[in-house]
């Protein structure tokens, strides 16, 4: 069932609400009951009681701008009265004058109801004052634009045909017949023109406030689809600085803990306490190099997060990959490096998602098959395509329990799928398999 609203600023009675009122199902519409202050909605059709008890709450709201109005027309009226020439009857005239002036008071909240009296008041004035000049015509006029702008076109034009009837008769009485003289036909066209004019004039402000609503609407609705907008915007930003992160922060961590297994293995069964403490101090200096490798990388990843007009990288992708081949084989893997001249000529985008697969492959490698293992590393440039291979064997002695991010093979293959590549990796024979293969043509300028 419809749910009785209150009124709106800027429009007339307010009228009664389905589900069809929701936001979007028409132009033009304001926001649903629920959300947010409503907008005008176009000339509203008069919709019996529901309307009548809007309008009524209206009035007891907002009844000072009513007053005013309504004592302003009276106060025309009496002057009218005044200045005007004597009447046989002056008692009725005054009545029926001010009575057609205090409809004026109605007109905001409830036009039709004031436009009605207003049709009776031109047919009592003229069968009581015959003849006499009054102001229930002006003031159905402006009843009777305020229709148009607040109701609907069926309301619209029963009003005008009601008004138009009242002031015809009267026009005709005055004159002694419709079709009396030679104006006869003449006269009937004015008349119908004269009651049209605030119609036209009403409707036209309907369709201008419509009009400004809509454009309101629509704007509003664009600002909405800009945060969304935005939100994904930044979800994404989100989402790429937590690779970004990853890829940086595991890889350095697994070398650094890996480095202080061996490191810890190799002083703990060395033959002799100098050969322990070699191998103690040669572990520590790797770890501190990584550590100091991460440290600035994370201050290169900050520099870039803070200044918008800084490259996207401090270094070159070819460095990112020696990089990770150095720090994988101080932290124990046997690495072979088979890397492609002709991928340093490759667009940037596919250069940089190799060297992040690359440090992952190799990060995965430290975790899972441990120091001592054989890992095979080639990256090509084949069919406008540029390959990424990384093959390591079993793990050769135990390598530390480090608990998996979650993240590694699922970031990788978004990065590869961004540019329209493919990624695969599992298991074979003897160790871990991982390709990718990244299309060139797709990213060239």
């Amino acid at each position: 069932m419809s749910a009785s609203r209150g009124p709106v600023a800027g429009r007339g009675p307010a009228a009664s609400r389905g589900p069809a009122a929701s936001r979007g199902s028409t132009a033009g519409r304001g926001r649903a009951a629920s959300g947010g202050p409503a907008v005008f909605r176009g000339p509203a059709v008069f919709r019996g009681p529901v309307a009548f008890r809007g309008a009524v709450g209206l009035l007891r709201r907002r009844p000072a701008g009513d007053i005013l109005i309504a004592v302003a027309a009276a106060a025309v009226g009496a002057a009218t009265v005044l200045l005007g020439p004597p009447s046989d009857r002056p008692l009725a005239e005054w009545v029926l004058v001010e009575a057609a002036a205090l409809t004026l008071g109605l007109a905001r909240a409830l036009p039709v109801v004031a436009l009605a009296l207003d049709v009776i008041l031109i047919v009592v004035t003229d069968v009581v004052l015959p003849g006499t000049s009054h102001v229930a015509p002006l003031v159905a006029a402006l009843a009777l634009g305020a229709v148009a702008y607040r109701c609907g076109t069926v309301v619209t034009a029963l009003s005008w045909a009601a008004t138009f009837t009242a002031v015809l008769v009267s026009v005709g009485r005055d004159a002694g017949g419709l079709l009396a003289g030679a104006d006869g036909f003449l006269r009937i066209l004015s008349t119908a023109l004269a009651v049209a004019a605030p119609v036209a004039f009403g409707r036209y402000l309907a369709a201008l406030r419509q009009a400004a609503a809509v454009a309101e609407e629509r704007a509003r609705e664009a600002e909405e689809r800009r945060l969304v907008e935005t939100r994904a915007a930044r979800m994404t930003e989100r989402a790429h600085l937590a690779g970004d992160l990853h890829d940086l922060v595991a890889h350095h961590v697994s070398a650094i803990a890996l480095t202080a297994g061996s490191a810890k293995y190799a002083a703990t069964h060395a033959p002799g306490q100098a050969q322990r403490l070699d191998a103690a101090l040669e572990g520590i200096t790797s770890i501190h190099d990584s550590a100091r490798r991460a440290l600035v990388d994370l201050r290169g990843l900050l520099h870039v997060l803070r200044d918008p007009n800084a490259p996207d990288l401090l270094v070159d992708p070819e460095q990112m990959i020696t990089d990770a081949v150095e720090r994988s084989r101080t932290a124990g893997l046997h690495v072979t490096l088979t890397h492609d001249e002709r991928a340093v000529d490759a667009p940037l985008a596919p250069r940089v998602t190799a060297a992040r697969v690359m440090q992952e492959a190799l990060t995965n490698a430290l975790k899972h098959a441990g120091p001592g293992a054989d890992v095979a590393a080639v990256v090509a440039v084949r069919d406008d395509r540029m390959l990424i291979d990384v093959t390591n064997t079993v793990r050769r002695e135990p390598a530390p329990d480090l608990p998996p991010s979650g993240h590694g093979l699922t970031g990788m293959r978004e990065r590869v799928e961004v540019l329209g590549g493919t990624l695969a990796a599992g298991p074979t024979g003897d160790g871990w398999h991982l390709a990718a293969a990244l299309p060139l043509a797709a990213v060239r300028p």
